[in-house]
């Protein structure tokens, strides 16, 4: 073999190392959002060759490309370019780094406040006639109780003890992004301790089946709670759980889920979705750890500012927070703890064509230190970073 391409193979070695398992020659996207097939990594020259050279931005690209392992191979979605061409260096670090408010002019503003949101090339998930969407709003940690209806993509993954198989109740979250995957965290499918056994969908109170709550004078019940066996479990190929980078993962469903006012996707960002500015307010729910360390039976929420990356590495010991990875919270007593691993870390968005606002996932819950201490804000999962690969995970059947 070609010493130059040997090497080229050892580097591609090192850069998949994966468990996941996807058919040859099946449909997959690119990174730069082009249709092509899902193919070994040694037949796609184009990626080898770009590789080749060392060039960091080629490597982030065969990463991204990763589709799948056949036979221990890596399999990778080969287009027509080893590089990233739906946007400059520039425009993909403005989505690693959200714009620094003292530096965002008034022009700019305007044209973040003009921008008409791209749509995905993918049946595999929901427009946004159907995403993002509610009805019509014990404490999260300084946060407040939710509505009955209030994120309806919100979903409680229920586990069992291992080895005993003894029920362990719910333990993460997550949020439903079509209707058949949810999105969660990496470390919520790999406990050493515990095993995923279903999800609950259309949850408000897990101690009420149907939920209902009193207003005023009025009770309102939602529809029954909806319980779904797990089929597949897809954390990603490359999360380490000593840093927390790609603690990233879907949960396929035993079966197709109904969509209802209480059971509804969020939606997934567009390429071009504006950045939301720092100290911006994002907004995260659960069934989290509250101020009396103990597990709300009802969905909570709270909104916590978004930070720079840096103040979190300051925060946090020096430990690495990557361009995969955002910073958010901080403050006494606002945070999200254990049991809202997986869940969505969101903000709505207005977008400009049809006035529409809706909800939109920017992260999910990771990692951080203790449970809202003051000063310490936590690391979530970027979720812009994944969309490439979410779309190669799901089956649009």
């Amino acid at each position: 073999m070609n010493g130059r391409i040997s090497t080229c193979l050892c580097i591609v070695a090192v850069i998949f190392i994966s468990d996941v398992i996807a058919q040859k020659d099946s449909d997959c996207f690119t990174p730069n959002k082009e249709s092509a097939k899902c193919i070994p990594i040694r037949s796609c020259k184009i990626i080898v060759e770009a590789v080749r050279t060392r060039n960091q931005t080629a490597i982030q690209f065969a990463r991204d490309s990763q589709c799948g392992v056949d036979d221990g191979i890596p399999l990778v979605c080969c287009g027509t370019t080893g590089y990233y061409t739906t946007a400059s260096d520039d425009f993909v670090l403005s989505i690693f780094n959200p714009p620094d408010n003292k530096k965002t002019s008034q022009q700019e503003k305007k044209e973040l406040e003009t921008v008409i949101l791209q749509t995905f090339k993918t049946k595999a998930l929901p427009d946004r006639t159907v995403c993002g969407l509610e009805k019509d709003d014990n404490r999260i940690w300084g946060g407040t109780q939710t509505e009955l209806d209030e994120f309806p993509w919100m979903v409680a993954l229920e586990y069992k003890r291992k080895p005993d198989n003894e029920l362990a109740g719910v333990r993460c979250g997550g949020s439903l992004i079509n209707n058949r995957y949810v999105l969660t965290a990496a470390h919520c499918l790999l406990h050493r301790e515990f095993e995923l056994t279903n999800v609950r969908l259309g949850e408000w109170d897990l101690t009420m089946d149907p939920d209902c709550q009193t207003l005023v004078a009025n009770v309102e019940c939602a529809d029954k709670v909806v319980k779904v066996d797990v089929a597949v479990q897809i954390p990603h190929p490359f999360y380490s759980k000593r840093t927390g980078n790609n603690d990233i993962g879907l949960i396929r469903l035993a079966k197709d889920i109904s969509y209802s006012d209480y059971i509804r996707p969020i939606c997934l960002p567009p390429e071009n979705l504006p950045a939301p500015p720092y100290n911006s307010l994002l907004t995260v729910a659960g069934w989290g750890i509250t101020e009396n360390n103990t597990a709300s039976d009802i969905k909570l929420k709270v909104d916590i500012p978004l930070l720079t990356n840096d103040i979190c590495k300051e925060k946090l010991d020096s430990k690495p927070v990557t361009a995969n990875q955002l910073c958010a919270g901080g403050d006494y007593g606002k945070d999200s703890c254990k049991g809202d691993s997986g869940g969505p870390l969101m903000r709505t968005y207005e977008d400009q064509k049809d006035k529409q606002s809706q909800w939109y996932q920017e992260g999910v819950v990771s990692l951080g230190v203790g449970c809202a201490r003051a000063g310490y804000p936590a690391v979530y999962t970027r979720v812009n970073r994944y969309v490439n690969w979410i779309i190669n995970n799901i089956s649009e059947e």
